[in-house]
């Protein structure tokens, strides 16, 4: 089979090997999309602080099922599926309360184990989870990335009925504005420096957006939400400025 393996920074090569022997709780999947993320970038510009080369890509993806392991009963061949790309210990003190993404001893597949850049990819069928057929391998592919706002919107208590705000419109917040509205938010107003992103955003239902280039942050909260400003603002960029904005702008309690 074909994989991708970036040996060193900027250089990805795409080699023949044999595909994957299953051990008896694995499950072996045809790889049919994967995401490009980020951090996936960052790992190409060779600055991603906690990948190191040689690293095999992909932690987000869309197969189907087409092997199992003896001891998997929970699948079936053709099954629709994407995977949980974080592997973990089970044991550690944040994995006994549920917060596996901090294990004392994390690994990601595509950034410290093998992603899923290549035909047919094993995986732990415990981190495997099946997706209704009426879901396209493209939609599944996006599920990784979703999952971010999903979980955003949870930490904050949920959006129903809510003024939301969220700063930063690349695909994480695109995405988390389309969960909030989704999810049952009264108005979400999105900003940006890009055009680009916000008619995106504005192609996916978004109800307002902001330049943050041409247009004042605090005029438009007062305009869109009246001096109480928003219930909840999501910062999804990541940078000191819009960060500031964020705490700057909230409303007290």
């Amino acid at each position: 089979m074909k994989q991708a393996i970036m040996e060193q920074k900027g250089e990805i090569l795409f080699r023949d090997i044999d595909i994957p022997k299953i051990m008896e709780g694995q499950v072996l999947i045809k790889v049919k999309r994967i995401g490009v993320c980020g951090s996936d970038i960052h790992v190409w510009h060779g600055m991603h602080p906690y990948t190191t080369f040689p690293v095999v890509q992909g932690h987000e993806m869309s197969g189907e099922i087409v092997d199992m392991g003896t001891k998997v009963s929970s699948f079936k061949k053709g099954d629709k599926v994407t995977i949980r790309p974080q592997i973990t210990c089970g044991t550690c003190y944040p994995c006994s309360i549920g917060d596996y993404h901090i294990c004392e001893s994390l690994k990601v597949m595509g950034f410290q184990d093998t992603g899923a850049a290549s035909e047919y990819f094993a995986c732990d069928s415990d981190l495997v989870y099946k997706i209704n057929d009426s879901v396209s391998f493209d939609q599944i592919a996006m599920i990784e990335p979703i999952s971010v706002g999903i979980h955003a919107i949870s930490r904050a208590g949920g959006v129903k009925d809510k003024n939301v705000v969220v700063l930063g419109a690349g695909t994480i917040g695109n995405l988390l504005a389309q969960c909030a509205k989704a999810m049952g938010a009264k108005k979400v107003l999105i900003t940006d420096l890009s055009d680009y992103r916000l008619d995106l955003a504005k192609k996916c239902n978004i109800d307002s957006v902001m330049n943050t280039k041409t247009d004042n942050f605090k005029d438009t909260l007062n305009k869109e939400f009246g001096t109480q400003n928003a219930d909840v603002i999501f910062e999804c960029v990541g940078v000191e400025s819009t960060i500031t904005d964020a705490i700057s702008f909230s409303r007290k309690g």
